[in-house]
């Protein structure tokens, strides 16, 4: 698990990593079982500018 010491490493990662990570595989498997992904969730917004700054690069897929 991300943050621990069960295998011997922890890549560096803290409790707040590991709080991240675990909330977000959560999500991300609970929005998985409500159904068809991506149907009954709202669209991302393109924040990356307004997070990061105005040089930040974006990529569409």
């Amino acid at each position: 698990m991300a943050g621990t010491h069960e295998n011997g490493r922890n890549h560096g990662m803290d409790a707040r990593t590991r709080a991240f990570v675990t909330r977000t595989t959560e999500n991300l498997l609970r929005a998985f079982a409500a159904g068809p992904c991506g149907r009954n969730k709202p669209r991302p917004k393109d924040n990356v500018r307004t997070v990061y700054g105005v040089g930040a690069r974006t990529e569409r897929a």
